[in-house]
């Protein structure tokens, strides 16, 4: 997981939750907010099923690829 913060319209600040693969650095998706505090929710909560969660019940919920 990562969060990357750039510039939006209007002089707006945008936070990207990102999940990359590991061994590749390949992003399977991102999800952006304007509120950081949402996108640090938003990344605690995936942090938190990417333990507690199977593998394919992660991927259900958050549609990550099968192929990922």
């Amino acid at each position: 997981m990562l969060t990357r913060t750039r510039g939006g319209y209007d002089g707006a600040t945008m936070y990207d939750v990102q999940l990359q693969i590991n061994e590749t650095g390949g992003l399977v998706w991102s999800q952006t907010f304007t509120d950081q505090a949402q996108a640090d929710d938003f990344q605690a909560q995936v942090d938190d099923d990417l333990d507690e969660l199977s593998r394919d019940d992660f991927r259900r919920k958050y549609s990550v690829p099968s192929t990922t």
